[in-house]
């Protein structure tokens, strides 16, 4: 006969627990960190939407020729980044406290939308807050995103130029050397 045995404690420092998760940040405040307290939280369960890019496409058709014309160079449509979220209070005025100032924290338009999985951001406006009927104190719901420019930014970098032709002459070289950090 097989036990199961725990190797979570239960008295785990709940802020390392939430660093460690998957987190939503727009306009440069961290939704799961600021929206969390001892009474209830804001936790990212799913992000869905972010790697999808689809093209528009002008097509003609032409009589007597098989499959159609492409009549320009196809562009990016926008793109729609979705946040699967659960919110949680353990009073209902608290959860509505919490609901209040997540929608306040969403108002602005084309802010920078970021995840703690990656260094990337897109410029993003809320286009509907999706929630269900509440009947408690704790929902899961979703943020749709509409990202009018589909595409992602991150951090710049320098171009260098290297002078000699072998790995060997820089050797003893750190890229800060080369890039001035």
């Amino acid at each position: 006969m097989y036990t199961f045995v725990d190797i979570v404690t239960k008295e785990a420092d709940d802020s390392s627990e939430r660093a460690s998760r998957l987190q939503t940040i727009f306009n440069g405040v961290n939704l799961d960190h600021d929206l969390s307290d001892s009474s209830g939280s804001f936790t990212t369960l799913v992000i869905s939407g972010r790697s999808n890019l689809e093209q528009r496409i002008s097509t003609v058709d032409v009589p007597g020729m098989h499959g159609v014309l492409e009549a320009n160079e196809p562009t990016w449509n926008a793109k729609e980044i979705t946040v699967k979220y659960k919110l949680t209070d353990q009073t209902k005025e608290g959860f509505r406290r919490r609901y209040n100032q997540l929608n306040n924290l969403l108002q602005e338009s084309q802010k920078k939308l970021a995840f703690t999985d990656e260094a990337a951001f897109f410029y993003a406006t809320l286009s509907a807050n999706d929630v269900p009927e509440e009947t408690a104190n704790s929902i899961v719901a979703e943020l749709v995103f509409l990202c009018s420019d589909p595409f992602k930014y991150g951090e710049t970098y320098k171009s260098i130029a290297l002078k000699k032709y072998t790995w060997e002459a820089y050797k003893n070289n750190k890229w800060g050397d080369f890039i001035g950090n």
